[in-house]
């Protein structure tokens, strides 16, 4: 069974007739109790937030069903519950019964995330209607993509929303994510909310998980990008198959209709069975290979987006972008042609919302960056450089390396491990990349969880080539990064590679503060001081 939400949501003067809401969904296949003249003013999936006048939802879960907690629900001040007939069957004896101070529906267990999504869009009032919605799904390239799309479309009048794995925000708002695509109720009351403060376009990262488990419920895109697909989130789908059929159906109904626009990577080998029915003025091919010939047959070439006269450093990177629009140079402060392509999506994206060429080539210089995406480590004084970024799968681990080398002065170093509880048979293949496209490498713990932090470091092993004359394990990371730094010589760059933007370590079940910027800049400032020391010495 599906891990549904662990945070509730509260939703402030939007009292309703529980009634109208019963009368919108499928007819409940038990209940206890009657709904007349009752009125909800919001709606909750967690029983430990629940607030008086809340309706409590309670979602099938991986370890247990949250209806089971409706009492607690209750206790708060909830005023009825929707629960699955599995969680009803416990209500079933007249004992249990007797209990029920409250009325409570239930419908079979594969229909509650239906039942969440319609409940959650009711509450709001249907918010995505009145937006423009632009999802961007992949394995990779997510973050970096919706930053960018952001940022065109702000260029002239901030009325953009975004929400995607660091926060959600939009103008006088911004708050810390808890998903990459938050369930059903905060993804509904956050889209509502930026309605609200007059944004007329919210974009968001929609994950294979969240696709798979219906979040997105009652959101029809405007348009949508495929970034790519690799190995990942195997520990959930099982297959590649399995992680396909999840991406795809952003792009089927009822996410995607007959005048949503798919902004399509041509480069990825998945991409042709996406589009393969596909008409041509639905979609917008972006990508490397359309430099030479399309690798699809029978495209318009005047609909492709393609780049040429690439040039990179370490700082930014410069290109001329053919468009259907036209052709402009740009310049923009991305490192790698990873992020080239990111940039590439994210002007498909902007160009189909209506933004010129003129805006895009003067708001790209511009553009922030993602915090946590090749994201330099700098303190006055240092002679080595140092990054760090989220690049956690086997394609991430390998662009991040291969934007690096062209910069780096002297040699490569990699930190990096792989996270717990999670895909197994990627650590092997991210090991070997490390070891491939690394001058030295320090294996260490990413978010271990609750497996052995050492049985981690051994499957990635199993990958690096025994000869290697530079690895080292260390499991403890915050010394793996100390080590990395202090032994560097000058010249040299050091990637520390898995967490990026993340602040906290997972180890067991708890989760501690750890942020791989302090470390580095701690690491780099005793290096300074050590330096200083025998420099006088």
């Amino acid at each position: 069974m599906l891990q549904l939400p662990t945070l509730g949501l509260e939703y402030v003067d939007m009292s309703k007739a529980l009634d109208d809401l019963l009368a919108l969904l499928s007819p409940a296949a038990h209940q206890f109790g009657t709904s007349n003249h009752l009125s909800i003013a919001g709606i909750t999936t967690n029983s430990r937030i629940a607030h008086p006048g809340h309706l409590f939802i309670g979602m099938p879960g991986t370890r247990t069903d949250g209806g089971r907690f409706w009492q607690q629900a209750a206790d708060k001040g909830a005023v009825a519950a929707f629960l699955s007939q599995t969680a009803f069957r416990e209500l079933s004896d007249s004992a249990a019964r007797s209990r029920c101070s409250i009325p409570i529906f239930s419908w079979p267990d594969e229909h509650m995330i239906q039942v969440c999504g319609q409940s959650a869009n009711w509450m709001s009032d249907f918010p995505a209607k009145n937006l423009s919605l632009i999802g961007v799904t992949g394995t990779n390239g997510k973050t970096t993509i919706t930053h960018i799309i952001e940022h065109l479309l702000n260029a002239n009048t901030p009325s953009t929303a975004l929400i995607g794995t660091l926060y959600e925000r939009w103008p006088g708002h911004s708050v810390e994510a808890a998903h990459t695509t938050p369930f059903a109720p905060e993804l509904q009351q956050s889209l509502a909310s930026a309605l609200a403060a007059g944004c007329d376009t919210a974009v968001m990262e929609v994950s294979s998980h969240s696709l798979a488990q219906h979040r997105v419920w009652g959101c029809t895109f405007d348009a949508a990008v495929w970034t790519n697909l690799t190995q990942d989130h195997l520990d959930y789908h099982s297959t590649m198959e399995d992680y396909w059929a999840a991406k795809a159906k952003l792009f089927q109904p009822p996410y995607f209709t007959s005048s949503s626009r798919a902004v399509i990577n041509v480069d990825d080998e998945w991409v042709s069975r996406l589009v393969q029915s596909w008409p041509n003025d639905r979609l917008l091919p972006w990508g490397f290979t359309l430099q030479a010939e399309p690798n699809l047959p029978d495209w318009d070439r005047d609909r492709l987006l393609w780049a040429s006269d690439v040039l990179m450093d370490a700082t930014q990177t410069r290109a001329l972008l053919h468009t259907p629009a036209g052709e402009i140079p740009v310049t923009a402060p991305l490192v790698g042609r990873f992020n080239l392509a990111n940039l590439l999506a994210a002007v498909g994206i902007a160009l189909h919302l209506g933004v010129s060429l003129e805006t895009i080539q003067s708001a790209l210089p511009t553009f922030p960056g993602v915090p946590g995406r090749v994201a330099p480590v700098q303190i006055p004084g240092q002679d080595i450089a140092v990054v760090i970024d989220y690049a956690h799968t086997p394609d991430g681990l390998h662009n991040l390396l291969d934007a690096m080398r062209p910069s780096v002065q002297n040699s490569l170093v990699c930190v990096f491990g792989c996270g717990g509880d999670r895909d197994r048979r990627k650590r092997p293949l991210m090991g070997d990349i490390a070891a491939r496209l690394s001058d030295a490498i320090v294996v260490t713990s990413d978010n271990p969880r609750t497996e052995d932090p050492q049985q981690i470091l051994a499957d990635i092993m199993t990958g690096v080539n025994s000869e290697h004359p530079q690895v080292e394990i260390e499991i403890d990371r915050k010394k793996a990064i100390y080590k990395a730094i202090l032994s560097a010589q000058p010249g040299d760059t050091v990637a520390i590679a898995g967490k990026g933007h993340e602040t906290y370590q997972i180890l067991g079940r708890l989760k501690v503060h750890f942020d791989d910027r302090e470390v580095a800049e701690a690491a780099l400032r005793q290096r300074l001081n050590q330096s200083v020391v025998k420099s006088c010495s």
